[in-house]
């Protein structure tokens, strides 16, 4: 078994029953069904977690799909694809270098990419809500992917529709 503590950013944490690593969509669908009725934990990169000196008893699924894909577009700019575990201050550089604006205020925010929208990330008055366009979620339970435009995710102040339990 292997302590959660190498894998949280605050370095506490005990063994976790069972660590999945995954770096694409097929893998953690894979990983998910894999689990099957076992308790599953989906870490990004182990910002705001706080897990127990007794560890996890069950699955945890670590997720490093690092990817950004642009679509861009003379008229209307870029519309990014990122993959869930790619490092957000990472991602945010990324956006810089390539010379896109907009996301330059969200820079040196610890997390990942997808769980970004979770909490609707934010600073010096721009959030993750003013350039957001979607995303795809898989409901663990179901093992069913949705798509989640802005509306449905119903961002709040460090709040989004994920942070509630979702009935379809």
């Amino acid at each position: 078994m292997t302590d959660l503590s190498k894998y949280t950013s605050l370095r506490v944490g005990g063994p976790a029953k069972k660590i999945i690593q995954v770096s694409n969509e097929a893998e953690i669908i894979a990983a998910i069904e894999q689990a099957g009725d076992s308790p599953v934990l989906i870490l990004g990169g182990g910002t705001n977690l706080l897990v127990s000196d007794k560890g996890f008893d069950g699955t945890v699924i670590r997720i490093s799909n690092n990817s950004v894909k642009a679509e861009v577009d003379a008229c209307s700019g870029a519309t990014l694809t990122i993959g869930a575990g790619e490092d957000w201050d990472t991602f945010v550089q990324t956006t810089i270098d390539r010379g896109y604006a907009g996301l330059e205020t969200l820079s040196g925010i610890p997390g990942t990419v997808g769980a970004a929208p979770i909490q609707n990330i934010g600073a010096y008055g721009v959030e993750l809500k003013d350039v957001f366009i979607s995303c795809e979620a898989m409901n663990i339970q179901t093992q069913e992917l949705r798509t989640f435009n802005k509306e449905e995710c119903d961002f709040g102040y460090r709040n989004s529709i994920f942070k509630e339990e979702i009935s379809d």
